[in-house]
């Protein structure tokens, strides 16, 4: 639970700055880009439309840790049922020495360890939603930057050709 609420704090601080991004289309040094660095600068806007086009991390994290404590939750609801089960099958020894004590504190031991699941559950649902949540905002962002991607990258192709910039004469 602690590595799931940890994990989840990490992503949110991650996705959090990724949304602080922003890709200008036009920028007042762009006259003074030489063909090459015109080129150069197209390439980054296709690294980051590729880049952004890609699924944001987070839910499936935030899936695959609220599914691996079923199995613990399962198993404490196992161990409470054979728990209870023992005290009521056994009325002689300790349970009979104490009359209705053995069968008071399974009751109450049972009833703590639903409680604790249930609140386990209910956080771990709290936590879930809240990473999808901030997984839904991180693609919202990332669909934002490859829109200003493309947008820069239009412009700079429009630059490439207006100044008469030709494949054949960049340096590779």
């Amino acid at each position: 639970m602690k590595h799931f609420v940890f994990t989840t704090a990490v992503l949110a601080a991650l996705l959090s700055s990724a949304h602080a991004q922003t890709i200008e289309r036009v920028k007042m040094t762009d006259n003074d880009l030489s063909c090459q660095q015109i080129y150069g600068e197209i390439g980054q806007m296709d690294s980051m439309i590729a880049k952004a086009s890609l699924p944001a991390p987070g839910v499936q994290v935030a899936s695959a840790d609220a599914g691996s404590n079923v199995g613990s939750q399962i198993g404490g609801a196992v161990a409470q049922t054979a728990m209870a089960a023992a005290v009521a099958q056994n009325p002689s020894g300790f349970g009979s020495m104490f009359g209705g004590l053995g069968g008071g504190l399974g009751s109450m031991f049972g009833g703590l360890a639903q409680m604790a699941a249930q609140t386990a559950s209910a956080q771990q649902a709290a936590a879930a939603g809240a990473a999808q949540q901030q997984a839904a905002q991180a693609q919202q962002n990332q669909g934002l930057v490859a829109q200003q991607a493309q947008g820069r990258k239009e412009h700079l192709t429009g630059m490439f050709l207006s100044k008469g910039c030709k494949m054949s004469d960049l340096q590779k």
